[in-house]
């Protein structure tokens, strides 16, 4: 996988999501005018979270098949893992903790820095929208937020990032790389601690099992842990 491929692939991205929140607000400006403030959101951002993975993975591939030979699912990391990834029951943990523990470091310094956390409010509106919904809107969303995005995020940057880095760098440059492309496009500034650390055990676990499998059922389980501790919190 070429690093050209990757940066069409992200603008695909960006311009997938781009174009289904713009979408979503049209349908929410033309048919919903009368609905509740969190039902209207929910339709605006809908969309943003179900559609966003699915048509940037198709339009994707149907882009780079026209660039060169035809894209199978081990070019992107979707292969079988060279071993049974039984480790997972130990990484997945360590790889959260870890995370967590450099997000309660960082926490910490900005506290006696005095800089004051502004990555909450985002995190925080977003899981009262969620808990605000009908139970089945909701749960949609969660499986967005916990299924699709990981499998997109991993498919972009483990499986063609990371990939097309090891080809010209260093392994560990390539996993170091890699993890601090996907912390700078989390970008509330205090969590991207957080996404450096979980980008590196990412990274690391696509190098030794040769397979993006395992780092999807890592980011998975992270974003799920998340969306329940922020919901579990309101």
């Amino acid at each position: 996988m070429r690093l050209r491929d990757t940066a069409l692939l992200g603008a695909v991205t960006l311009g997938s999501g781009a174009l289904l929140l713009g979408l979503g607000l049209l349908a929410t400006t033309l048919t919903a005018a009368d609905w509740s403030p969190t039902a209207r959101v929910a339709l605006a951002v809908g969309p943003l979270v179900l559609l966003t993975p699915l048509v940037a993975c198709a339009a994707g591939h149907a882009l780079l098949m026209r660039r060169g030979p035809r894209l199978t699912p081990k070019d992107v990391g979707l292969a079988k893992p060279n071993r049974v990834p039984v480790g997972l029951v130990l990484w997945i943990p360590l790889a959260i903790l870890s995370a967590a523990l450099s997000t309660g470091i960082t926490l910490g310094a900005a506290s006696l820095l005095g800089v004051e956390d502004t990555g909450d409010s985002a995190p925080s509106a977003s899981s009262g929208l969620v808990a605000d919904l009908p139970l089945p809107a909701g749960l949609t969303i969660v499986l967005g937020t916990a299924v699709l995005f990981p499998l997109l995020e991993e498919i972009v940057f483990r499986g063609m990032l990371h990939g097309a880095l090891s080809r010209r760098v260093a392994p560990w440059a390539a996993v170091a790389l890699s993890a601090l492309v996907f912390s700078l496009v989390h970008v509330a500034p205090l969590l991207m601690p957080y996404t450096l650390v979980l980008g590196l055990w990412l990274g690391w676990l696509h190098r030794r099992y040769e397979s993006i499998v395992p780092s999807i059922v890592l980011h998975c389980c992270n974003n799920a842990l998340v969306s329940v501790i922020a919901l579990s919190a309101l």
